[in-house]
């Protein structure tokens, strides 16, 4: 057998094999062989059938178990003995199986690329200065007095207004027709949300409890449903009740509902505390983030499409995961997969980069992870999950490949401090990055 390795590019290889006829002729024989036992051939006993009705009408078959006997046996040994470590499958290329003949074929695979960092010491990058927001504690408390707040029914005559709370029936109509999901019994609605198609909730606005009214509006041109994009609709509204938002004081009183705080002051203390972490997390990511890019830009390497397509899917899947949690999905944000894959391919082109620099860095300036590092990581996680420390670890030492994970985490969140001490940080206000 015969073996050579042509490089295609910094993460591509080109495995080329010929297999010697003698080996081919024997594998045809014996591919033969096990259909002939196998197959169910009306006419003949099983197991009796001719060779020459064997060869005209399973060829196909004996040409797949041939190729693929010779590839499990050939190329994976080629594998090891060439110390190439491919990051996908192969991509198969092959001659046509012929008694008699050598056979050729070819793998082609991608491979993690070889990789010197260069220019990491002294990367300059801005650092935002932080600034604590007292109205993003305003905001907040403002939000927690609003989930408080109670709604209460409006004096009798009074027509309902913008920020009002009504609950309607209505049934809408194209054309004179009632449309499917048009109609509603006892909704409420708060006006000015903006939660109905445009111009119907300002509609709404002067009526009063009690009465009855017909509301003319255009569906959007982009509206969801293809039907009814663009129609004009009339719908019959019936007003039964308006409420109004009351809102409990900003008081001591206030915050005792939240937990174990005596006063107000005690209250936006902690929320301040918050905040600060918060902003300062927010500040360190994206140093960091600016830190890897400047990384990126002075070692811009080439990287394997299927490491891309795997970041790409594990992005997909946390995004899932996160709307499925607000009870949304990909389809009601506007996008497929395929429009997502599309839309974040850069981004997980920059990760992929990011983390192949970053494991090479580490190569390069020695950093290791002992399992003490290990144990102290699953204690982080175990806290920050608020799951016990045994179901964490046993998580981690029943599974070698989220173990595998950690501790490659774990190796570039030291080799990105590394980067981090040796970088020339300047200090700037937000509007200045």
């Amino acid at each position: 057998m015969q073996i050579k390795v042509e490089k295609l590019s910094s993460v591509k290889k080109k495995l080329h094999f010929q297999i010697p006829a003698d080996r081919i002729t024997t594998e045809i024989d014996k591919a033969y062989d096990a259909i002939r036992k196998r197959a169910s051939i009306k006419g003949f006993r099983k197991g009796k059938a001719p060779q020459s009705y064997i060869e005209k009408h399973y060829r196909d078959v004996m040409a797949d178990e041939v190729l693929k006997t010779i590839v499990n046996d050939t190329y994976f040994k080629a594998l090891m003995d060439e110390k190439i470590y491919p990051v996908s499958h192969p991509e198969i290329e092959s001659d046509e199986v012929k008694r008699g003949e050598a056979f050729t074929y070819s793998a082609t695979v991608e491979v993690f690329p070889e990789i010197e960092v260069k220019d990491f010491a002294g990367l300059e990058v801005k650092k935002e200065k932080f600034v604590l927001d007292e109205g993003a504690i305003d905001r907040r408390l403002q939000e927690m007095r609003e989930s408080m707040a109670q709604l209460k029914p409006v004096e009798e005559g009074r027509a309902a207004t913008n920020g009002d709370f009504v609950t309607i029936d209505f049934k809408g109509f194209v054309d004179g027709v009632p449309f499917d999901q048009g109609e509603a019994t006892d909704f409420q609605l708060e006006l000015g949300s903006g939660r109905f198609i445009p111009g119907f909730e300002e509609q709404v606005c002067g009526m009063q409890a009690g009465e009855e009214q017909a509301i003319n509006v255009t569906f959007p041109e982009d509206y969801g449903k293809k039907e009814l994009a663009g129609k004009e609709a009339t719908f019959t509204v019936s007003l039964k009740e308006i409420k109004v938002k009351e809102l409990p004081p900003l008081d001591d009183d206030l915050a005792k509902e939240f937990g174990e705080f005596e006063t107000l002051g005690e209250l936006r203390a902690k929320l301040t505390e918050i905040q600060e972490k918060q902003e300062q997390e927010r500040i360190e990511v994206e140093l960091r983030e600016r830190l890897l890019k400047a990384l990126i830009d002075r070692n811009d390497i080439e990287v394997p499409d299927g490491l891309v397509d795997r970041q790409l899917e594990a992005m997909l899947d946390n995004t899932k995961k996160r709307l499925a949690y607000q009870r949304l999905s990909l389809e009601m944000m506007g996008m497929d997969e395929a429009q997502y894959k599309a839309q974040f391919r850069d981004v997980a082109v920059s990760q992929v980069k990011g983390s192949l620099l970053l494991d090479a860095l580490a190569r390069q300036v020695g950093i290791t992870v002992e399992e003490s590092d290990l144990e102290e990581k699953i204690n982080s996680l175990a806290g920050d999950a608020h799951e016990s420390l045994e179901t964490v670890r046993n998580y981690y030492l029943q599974n070698e490949r989220a173990k595998e994970n950690l501790t490659a985490q774990i190796r570039e969140e030291r080799a990105l401090a590394h980067l981090l001490g040796l970088a020339r940080i300047t200090d700037v206000a937000r509007g200045e990055i």
